[in-house]
């Protein structure tokens, strides 16, 4: 059964980082939707799976979670691989939110759709086409919407804001004064901004409704909680940003569906 069991790892070495990559050494705590990515585990609320190999480009919208490595997308529903797709490069970044979508240095990958030609240094993939930023601006594919620096974008049901010294907000054109200097955000009822003093949470029109200061780093939400990082550990705050009662992921032995995730070798013979 054993002998069966590394065959069968080894016929899935395909749908894995092919063995030119080199080795990560992702030693940061990841955050994403819900928990974190420590090396190659991934511990989350409602999702526990090991990754082939380390990445620190990985993104979960629900039960769909996105792993990038050069030249290669690994697509995963409920804590089992979906899909492994070719990537026509290395990617710099990747978003699962609204659509999922990768970034490479030259161009955007869209699942089903292909190679978007946009130089974008952020981008997001939503049911109105995709938005993306460069140094001169904002566009949705080929229209350029506003000009202006604008660091990243973060999108909800109706809007996306773009970030820079004031956030744009779209399509109505609205512009959003902020708190301080942006690092993360998320869009609710409410707009989430992070900065180095803390998480402000304001309206969609920018007037400030609540505040909790902390050196945290990144932000997420599944719609119900907001997750950050403070210290490298874990926080989950509620969306009027007291602290949840909501324990952190627990910690994780990888079942037999999982364990032939961690048979695939970086280098096949």
């Amino acid at each position: 059964m054993r002998a069966g069991l590394v065959a069968f790892s080894l016929g899935l070495a395909a749908c894995a980082p092919q063995p030119q990559t080199p080795p990560t050494a992702a030693t940061e705590t990841i955050l994403i939707e819900g928990g974190v990515v420590e090396g190659r585990l991934v511990r989350a609320v409602g999702l526990q799976l090991a990754l082939p190999n380390p990445t620190p480009l990985v993104a979960r919208s629900g039960n769909t979670l996105l792993a990038a490595y050069p030249f290669q997308l690994l697509i995963y529903q409920n804590g089992f691989i979906q899909d492994s797709l070719p990537l026509p490069g290395v990617p710099i970044f990747v978003r699962a939110k609204p659509l999922p979508l990768v970034g490479l240095a030259d161009r955007l990958y869209v699942p089903g759709l292909g190679t978007l030609l946009y130089q974008a240094k952020d981008a997001l993939n939503t049911r109105e086409g995709v938005y993306w930023l460069d140094d001169e601006g904002i566009s949705l594919e080929r229209r350029r919407l506003a000009e202006g620096r604008f660091n990243f974008l973060a999108a909800g049901e109706r809007y996306v804001y773009a970030f820079g010294r004031e956030a744009l907000r779209l399509p109505d054109r609205i512009r959003v004064p902020l708190p301080g200097n942006v690092r993360a955000a998320v869009v609710l009822e409410d707009l989430y901004v992070l900065t180095p003093e803390g998480l402000h949470r304001l309206s969609l029109e920018g007037l400030r409704l609540g505040f909790r200061a902390g050196a945290y780093r990144g932000l997420e939400t599944d719609g119900a909680f907001l997750y950050t990082l403070e210290a490298g550990r874990l926080v989950t705050l509620r969306l009027n940003l007291d602290i949840a009662s909501r324990s952190a992921p627990k910690a994780w032995a990888p079942s037999r569906q999982n364990l032939v995730s961690l048979f695939v070798p970086w280098e096949v013979p």
